[in-house]
């Protein structure tokens, strides 16, 4: 009884997923192959060891000390302390959790364009993120994007989830607890990784009010619960020390604008890097999505809208910031546009237009595909130099 309550779960579009996840997982396993621990993930390992230790306080001005925790545990498991130069000898493992954020994103990505798309949403979903040499090289690395981009991702998303389930009579802020849970794991994921990214509760709030606007209070009480479930593993991240958390959070650089390197050539630098790094597919797919969005009334529901809300305050925030943070904020905003463009497209595939719509693409994807794999190719040895 048990594997006949499985077994019909796993059908083609879980099996299709499985697959396209098993490719990412190959080519970030190739990317730690060749690329050996670099000086800024051995800062991040170095604070990491020190901080399990309780030497020190690993938190800086623009982060938690989460991104150094993950990558410090895995160090001390493999003695870090005794063979810190040698490093690079147990990559796999270090990066290991970086590449499980990676992986959940995308298994992310891919259930909620399934269940707002249907199967074909979910495959031009996660065709489109398992080949982004960004995802992938990000995926392989420690650094703290990805897992600001999966928290970031999850909490919107499981946001949303929450508030559809207003509609029900019962008790839903008690029964809504496990989705309660999973947004304040979600916010310590995404604003443990950069503090800036507490932007990111601005939409999520916005979205779930105006979903649950049956029960407002509800709401708000669901949102309260996350947060201090979310600033609860926070603290657990900074050892239960109150005192070094508390000057942490005074000392955090909530927002990290820069007025004085904003201007239009720094905007089409940043945005020119970002398009070059994600291959020139997902620029097209996203300029004939916007295009669509706009001049098609049929395209706009919330399931394109939200995303794109999400995508287009992420990317304005991040390109009013310094260069790497900048990029950082364009990069976690991809997910956002990945599903954005998922669901523009399969409306087009629906159309009289189905067979242009699908050349496009098709094309776009089999693109992708091809630049991401062979810029990786290309990355890996540049950085190994």
């Amino acid at each position: 009884m048990p594997s006949s309550r499985i077994l019909p779960k796993l059908g083609l579009p879980q099996l299709a997923g499985l697959v396209l996840l098993l490719v990412f997982v190959a080519q970030c396993l190739w990317f730690m192959a060749h690329v050996p621990i670099t000086q800024m993930e051995s800062s991040y390992i170095e604070d990491g060891l020190l901080h399990v230790d309780r030497l020190v306080n690993a938190s800086s001005e623009y982060r938690s000390p989460l991104i150094a925790v993950l990558a410090g545990i895995p160090a001390k498991v493999t003695g870090g302390e005794t063979h810190f130069a040698r490093l690079s000898d147990f990559r796999f493992l270090i990066r290991l959790p970086f590449l499980i954020a990676g992986v959940m994103l995308g298994a992310s990505l891919w259930y909620v364009a399934r269940r707002l798309y249907g199967n074909l949403g979910g495959y031009i979903a996660l065709g489109l993120y398992c080949f982004s040499p960004m995802a992938i090289s990000r995926s392989s690395e420690v650094q703290p994007d990805i897992v600001g981009a999966w928290g970031a991702f999850g909490l919107v998303f499981t946001g949303i989830a929450a508030a559809h389930t207003l509609y029900a009579p019962r008790e839903v802020v008690f029964w809504n607890w496990k989705r309660i849970l999973l947004m304040g794991i979600a916010m310590a994921l995404c604003i443990g990784s950069q503090w800036a990214l507490w932007v990111v509760l601005l939409p999520t709030l916005g979205f779930m009010l105006w979903v649950g606007h049956v029960r407002p209070g509800a709401v708000l009480a669901i949102f309260a619960a996350s947060c201090a479930i979310g600033l609860l593993l926070l603290w657990a991240i900074s050892s239960f020390r109150p005192f070094l958390f508390a000057e942490a959070l005074r000392a955090a650089n909530w927002i990290d604008f820069s007025p004085a390197q904003f201007s239009g050539q720094s905007v089409y630098s940043l945005l020119g890097l970002f398009f070059l790094q994600n291959g020139l597919g997902t620029a097209v797919l996203l300029l004939v999505s916007v295009g669509t969005f706009v001049f098609w009334k049929r395209s706009r529901f919330f399931g394109t809208a939200a995303p794109l809300i999400t995508a287009v305050l992420l990317i304005v925030v991040g390109l009013a910031m310094q260069h790497f943070a900048g990029l950082a904020f364009l990069f976690i905003a991809l997910p956002f546009l990945v599903l954005f463009m998922a669901g523009i497209s399969t409306d087009l595939l629906g159309t009289r237009y189905a067979v242009l719509a699908n050349a496009i693409i098709v094309g776009v994807l089999i693109a992708n595909a091809i630049v991401g794999i062979g810029g990786l190719l290309q990355l890996a040895p540049s950085m190994n130099r």
